[in-house]
């Protein structure tokens, strides 16, 4: 992982780790159908589909920046990896 990587997923972390940012975080799971992805789809179109599943991915994005490990094993141990 690069140090410009690190840098963003730590921002990401850094931003919806506040007391602000999970309220927000909350608002866009569900906004983005991410506790219920099969809500995704809409029988009667196609397009509002595609559109919800755009949704899911974005917010899917965002939780694997936020989950991202920032550490690599040394010797068995894990070190955080230097910006």
């Amino acid at each position: 992982m690069t140090n410009d990587q690190i840098a963003k997923s730590m921002a990401y972390k850094n931003t919806f780790s506040s007391e602000h940012g999970k309220k927000v975080m909350d608002d866009l799971d569900s906004f983005g159908f991410f506790r219920k992805p099969d809500k995704c789809c809409v029988i009667d179109s196609v397009n509002e589909t595609y559109f919800n599943l755009g949704k899911l991915s974005i917010v899917r994005y965002i939780h694997d920046e936020i989950n991202k490990n920032l550490t690599e094993e040394k010797d068995n141990k894990a070190v955080h990896k230097e910006i």
